[in-house]
């Protein structure tokens, strides 16, 4: 019986397949198991490791070495597929599961801090909605100078699993005085021989906890696998609501979801402006709400934030970009309708297009485009 709840200033370790199955190390409360690489590679002693981990009382945690670079398509990829890998060898609902992300075997770092944290953040996402607590792991230096780690933050708090040693080799106690202040930090790896034995030392700088997820929530993710994740919105909108729940769900006239708005079911896969969350629910209208647990909900990345990246689909005849962003600017070519564009961010209700004309920058009218999430 693995444990739920590990307070600040344990000590943990990780391992990979170069560990022995017997995840048993002197001192240590919790264990990091490495599950996949990229989506072809299994750690052959996941499983056992992870059984292993349990049997002796220890927090299980998982994580897979990243090879997709600055590249959101390949970082959800390689998150599902480490999900998957993680339900297949028994990593418990809620437990931690962390990106790797680091420099070599497959995954370079030099692309630009938005696209690598746009990366990052889109992993960090689909385990999320796994229903595991999502964690970047990485080198000061890594998350310092190649990723947004603010950006990370404000999206999932203390979730930094940072590697930073005082001395290459074994060190039995983590020494506070090197501690790489940061802010978001929930492990700090701090060497990678703890007490001689071989593996990774690890210490939690604050309390870690697995948050068992019930059976009602496990069934509306269930319904998530058939739902397409990627609603369709118009630029100014922030977030959606989409219904997941298979046989639909209901509206509620007030955030306790103690009275029906009707007992008319909303269809699954319907989509709804979210105006707020109030004790769990989330509201769509006035007096309207759903029950958290029913609705799926995405944000716009660009809605709020002017150097959001996003995909936008051409839904007017004759649009055509412009060269600058103003109303009179002069049209530069037409966009074929239903065509999907890069979005680099917007100027006001301008969308700034990647390098669709030479390498030159240019606009799209907001209205005349819908953004894809």
């Amino acid at each position: 019986m693995s444990s739920s709840t590990v307070s600040k200033r344990s000590y943990g370790v990780d391992v990979a397949s170069y560990q022995s199955t017997t995840v048993n190390y002197a001192g240590a409360k919790f264990a990091f198991v490495k599950l996949t690489e990229g989506t072809n590679y299994i750690n052959p002693k996941a499983s056992a490791q992870i059984k292993s981990a349990k049997a002796h009382d220890l927090m299980v945690m998982g994580y897979f070495y990243a090879n997709h670079s600055s590249s959101v398509t390949k970082a959800k990829a390689e998150a599902k597929y480490a999900v998957a890998k993680a339900k297949d060898f028994g990593l418990p609902a809620g437990s931690y599961l962390a990106d790797d992300w680091e420099q070599g075997s497959g995954n370079a770092v030099t692309g630009s801090a938005m696209a690598n944290t746009d990366a990052v953040l889109a992993a960090m996402q689909v385990i999320k909605e796994a229903g595991y607590k999502p964690l970047i792991y990485s080198g000061t230096f890594n998350l310092r100078n190649h990723l947004s780690i603010s950006r990370i933050v404000k999206s999932y708090g203390d979730c930094i699993w940072v590697a930073s040693y005082k001395v290459m080799g074994r060190q039995d106690y983590a020494d506070f005085n090197y501690f790489p202040s940061m802010d978001g930090v929930a492990i700090w790896q701090f060497t990678d021989n703890y007490k001689g034995f071989g593996v990774d030392g690890n210490i939690a700088v604050v309390d870690l906890k697995v948050s068992s997820i019930s059976s009602k929530a496990e069934s509306t993710n269930k319904g998530l696998e058939s739902l397409s994740l990627h609603p369709v919105v118009k630029w100014n909108i922030g977030s959606v609501a989409v219904v997941a729940n298979s046989k639909g769900a209901y509206v509620y006239t007030s955030s306790k979801i103690d009275k029906r708005e009707s007992d008319k079911l909303k269809p699954c896969g319907s989509m709804w402006a979210v105006l707020g969350f109030e004790n769990g629910a989330v509201k769509v209208g006035k007096n309207q709400y759903f029950d958290g647990r029913a609705v799926y909900v995405k944000a716009n990345p660009i809605a709020y934030n002017d150097n959001k990246h996003a995909v936008a689909k051409i839904v007017m005849p004759n649009t055509h970009a412009l060269d600058t962003p103003k109303p009179d600017a002069e049209k530069v070519y037409g966009l074929a309708l239903n065509s999907k564009v890069e979005i680099q961010g917007r100027v006001g209700h301008f969308l700034k297009i990647k390098e669709l004309h030479k390498g030159k920058q240019v606009y799209v009218t907001g209205n005349r485009a819908y953004i894809v999430l």
